[in-house]
């Protein structure tokens, strides 16, 4: 059960329900309540002393915290469904779901649900019985630096050194080891320092995924004489998705794979690390995306156009959508929240990579440690620090867009591992089994549906008929592949929507 705080204004004083002071995720040191800019490390915090209620979130949001306020009241959790009210209809931002269905992510502070918000990053929030106030002190969006590309190499390097300093474990740990560049960079710097893991464990995707994670972390383990172990993957991705869902507080289509390897993390180490923010600071996974639609602050609106087409399930949402939806989330809607949106970032240094490090990273791939991980345990996350940010996130553009910045700091710092290749380089597996795999996920969703979820069948959009005539003509496999995710997410919201819980 998630932490949770309410309290009412009443003629005869403020009544509190829930948790009066809550501490999640890990500062590194001071008191993340503490006046002042917010201290290193991924955190959420709120205490009420019976007259004040006081809340702050780290520099970057990353740790999810979301109020739900009114004239009389506030409620707080890190648990966005825990905010609905018990047994009543909830109304849903349609704004916000109308970019979701299409990239799979939420933006700025925006939820599924028009009463509830994320806190902002670096954010303050108090709250009398005279109603809230909110502050965010969150970093501005950083301008290109004069720097050469050697010198946002090198920078880089040390920078990265110092934040893993700041960082060493103080017990013995495991760490989550996957074959890509960011875990790689935080074992190669951990063991630099003389600070080896008893274990490095890696888990394994769905289809089409190859599995190549795995044996190159193996691979990488084995030459620096440690053990590894696999995570198999879940058994099954609807009843992974099915619960990860709403244990994500319905934020993102992601992270259901990440349960086994998080559940054996928690059973077998009070402290890991993770690479949140490696990616799209240092070598951005969307960069031929990026470099396919150039940012032009005059040419916003094509600019979403193209992000929306390109998204998670492009324009196979419209296959879902009847009517009522087609109005609701439209394409234009979509396209006015995302372009005010792309606005905040015309003066970065690389605008679509700090929009995916403020939205995708902090909406999104945050939630699977820190959602449906552990607030007793302690994450490091050494790519936030906050130095480090500031450095990747100031490199022009033009050493960025390449894709090999995170190459080249790697090749630099450990070149006797440069060699070894990534798990990105190996395609996708097609054939006989991701067919079987999708059938299993369509099979299991209609017998749950006819044995568990009957309402489900009566959708008010209807959708599993919509999924089920998405299915026929040209290309049909990949696009009920792309929809059936969403599919459920969209089934599981409409009954939380209703006051069921799915």
């Amino acid at each position: 059960m998630k932490p949770r705080i309410r309290l009412v204004a009443t003629p005869d004083g403020v009544r509190a329900e829930g948790d009066k002071e809550a501490r999640l995720g890990h500062a590194l040191s001071g008191d993340p309540l503490a006046q002042g800019p917010p201290p290193e490390g991924v955190f959420a915090a709120w205490k009420w002393d019976g007259e004040r209620l006081l809340v702050r979130t780290d520099r970057y949001g990353m740790h999810p915290l979301y109020h739900r306020t009114d004239a009389t009241s506030l409620a707080l959790s890190p648990d966005p469904l825990a905010l609905l009210p018990p047994g009543e209809s909830a109304e849903l931002d349609h704004d916000a779901l109308a970019v979701f269905i299409r990239l799979g992510f939420f933006l700025g502070e925006d939820t599924a649900f028009t009463a509830i918000r994320a806190l902002p990053p670096a954010a303050t929030l108090t709250w009398t019985r005279d109603g809230p106030h909110v502050d965010s002190a969150a970093p501005p969006v950083r301008r290109p630096a004069d720097l050469t590309r050697a010198q946002a190499v090198d920078g880089f390097v040390e920078l990265f050194r110092a934040a893993v300093t700041r960082r060493l474990p103080t017990e013995p740990y495991v760490l989550p080891l996957s074959g890509g560049r960011d875990s790689r960079h935080i074992l190669l710097e951990l063991c630099r320092q003389g600070a080896l893991p008893r274990l490095c464990v890696s888990g394994a995707k769905f289809p089409p995924d190859p599995g190549a994670d795995a044996r190159v972390a193996a691979r990488l383990a084995e030459r620096l004489g440690l053990p590894h172990r696999t995570v198999p993957r879940p058994r099954s991705q609807f009843h992974a998705e099915r619960v990860a869902n709403p244990a994500q507080g319905m934020g993102t289509l992601d992270g259901a794979w990440s349960r086994p390897l998080l559940a054996f993390l928690r059973r077998h180490s009070g402290l890991w690390y993770d690479g949140l923010g490696g990616g799209e600071l240092a070598q951005n996974p969307s960069i031929e995306l990026i470099r396919k639609n150039p940012y032009k602050v005059t040419d916003l609106p094509q600019l979403a156009d193209r992000l929306l087409a390109a998204g998670r399930t492009g324009a196979h949402v419209e296959h879902l959508l009847g009517v009522r939806t087609r109005a609701l989330w439209s394409r234009e809607r979509a396209r006015a929240r995302l372009v005010r949106e792309l606005a905040r970032h015309a003066d970065a240094a690389l605008p679509l990579g700090s929009f995916f490090f403020w939205n995708r990273t902090r909406r999104s791939i945050a939630l699977a440690p820190f959602a449906l991980g552990d607030d007793h345990a302690v994450i490091h996350t050494p790519y936030l620090d906050h130095a480090l940010v500031d450095h990747l996130s100031s490199v022009p553009q033009r050493f960025l867009i390449d894709g090999t910045l995170h190459d080249q700091a790697l090749d630099k710092a450990f070149p006797e591992h440069s060699g070894l290749g990534f798990a990105s380089a190996v395609p996708q597996r097609h054939g006989p089994v991701l067919v079987g795999h999708r059938l299993a996920y369509l099979t299991q969703l209609f017998a749950h549906t006819a044995h568990t979820e009957r309402d489900w069948w009566r959708s008010r959009d209807r959708v599993l008929q919509r999924l089920l005539a998405a299915g026929r003509g040209p290309g049909a496999p990949q696009r009920v592949s792309r929809l059936q995710p969403l599919a459920l997410y969209l089934l599981q919201l409409e009954s939380l929507a209703a006051g069921r819980t799915p």
